[in-house]
């Protein structure tokens, strides 16, 4: 009698454990999701206080954008195709990778970028304009497209989720 129960047990089992395994890898991927964002948000955070220093070697883009990349550990981060432009709705990125921009805060219509780099004129992107002097919010901006691993987050999302971060401090200078 107990080895009938046992051999029930376990095909009940056999019946359960796909269904076990695939809420475990569920629950895998939004823990991915949940430390890709705040990793994201704070490299967004160091980035903007980047843009922001004062002193004799005032920040430009590269500065930035390196400072960005630094801190999104485990993370890969490009800049922008026009990185002092205001991001695109939607870029086309590949998976698991994202797109930094740098550029005017809320309410900031005089200026788009660091002040460590010289103005240029509009081409193909927006015009640089540096904030050399006042106090004008610059705003760092990653956007991210988070690639589930599953495949039935894949199912559900079969372009990957963008994550958009975004990071607005003052300048001192």
């Amino acid at each position: 009698m107990k080895a009938r129960r046992r051999g029930q047990s376990l095909v009940e089992f056999a019946m359960i454990a796909p269904f076990l395994i695939m809420i475990l890898l569920l629950v895998v991927d939004c823990g991915r999701a949940a430390y890709d964002y705040s990793t994201l948000a704070g490299a967004a955070r160091e980035g903007a206080r980047a843009a922001i220093t004062t002193g004799n070697n005032r920040p430009d883009n590269n500065r930035v954008i390196g400072a960005v990349e630094q801190n999104a550990i485990g993370l890969a981060l490009n800049s922008g195709a026009c990185v002092n432009d205001p991001p695109p709705g939607s870029p086309a990125m590949q998976a698991n990778t994202g797109l930094v921009y740098v550029g005017a805060g809320s309410g900031n219509v005089t200026t788009n970028a660091p002040g460590g780099q010289a103005p240029a004129g509009a081409g193909v992107c927006g015009a640089v304009v540096p904030s050399y002097a006042g106090h004008y919010p610059l705003t760092v901006t990653v956007k991210y497209n988070f690639q589930p691993l599953t495949p039935f987050g894949s199912q559900f999302f079969p372009n990957g989720i963008v994550m958009t971060v975004s990071s607005t401090m003052s300048t001192e200078y």
